[in-house]
């Protein structure tokens, strides 16, 4: 892991103020407030092993390039973000070969994953990991996920700015956030299996874990 996790001064004021930095903090770090991607990033990253390949990477490929070590982690996006080096629009059929994986990551993007083609990727996904390696997901709570997203939309045109899923566009078929119920269904379709779910950001996030077996 390349950043160092908070200390536990900016832990406490950080979830102090989460509310400002929910309306105001969502991708870079202000006010000495730590930004929720951030967050998510250090959260992730402290539950990540190995080689990583992080799905949904978004603009600069930052969780690779600031929070992993292992010099053949990749990150892998649908959309030609500015810095993504790898753009795949196929996820249900990954460039990689079977057991490539330690550790494969959606941060942030369960929801973006098209409904018609969710099993297929989870498959897909399983696929690459290798056999004891980690799929990392998080997810927020479907109200306030949703409400964040569109404030982001709406504060962002304020300022003429983008944010990533207007830049990209949303399909039809997908959502801000996927249901509990269908993570947990993917999480533990075999050879995957559901071990563990951390709460973060005053419980209105998670950080889901599923291993592979072996």
């Amino acid at each position: 892991m390349k950043q160092s996790v908070r200390g536990l001064p900016q832990r406490i004021l950080d979830a102090l103020f989460f509310p400002i930095r929910a309306l105001f903090v969502p991708e870079e770090r202000s006010f000495g407030l730590t930004s929720l991607r951030d967050e998510r990033f250090e959260i992730v990253a402290m539950h990540a092993k190995g080689k990583v390949l992080d799905i949904g990477c978004g603009k600069d490929n930052l969780f690779i390039k600031n929070w992993c070590d292992h010099p053949e982690s990749v990150g892998i996006d649908v959309y030609a973000y500015g810095g993504v080096e790898r753009v795949h629009q196929d996820m249900t059929h990954l460039p990689y070969a079977d057991n490539t994986f330690d550790t494969v990551t959606l941060i942030a993007v369960g929801g973006h994953i098209p409904e018609n083609v969710r099993v297929k990727e989870f498959v897909e996904i399983a696929r690459v990991l290798k056999p004891g390696g980690n799929l990392l997901m998080t997810e927020g709570e479907p109200v306030t996920q949703t409400v964040g997203h569109l404030w982001r939309h709406f504060s962002y045109a304020v300022i003429g700015k983008k944010d990533m899923d207007s830049e990209r566009g949303m399909e039809e078929d997908e959502q801000y956030c996927m249901p509990f119920n269908e993570i947990m269904g993917y999480l533990n379709a075999p050879p995957l299996k559901f071990t563990k779910q951390v709460k973060f950001m005053w419980g209105l996030n998670n950080l889901y874990v599923a291993q592979k077996s072996n």
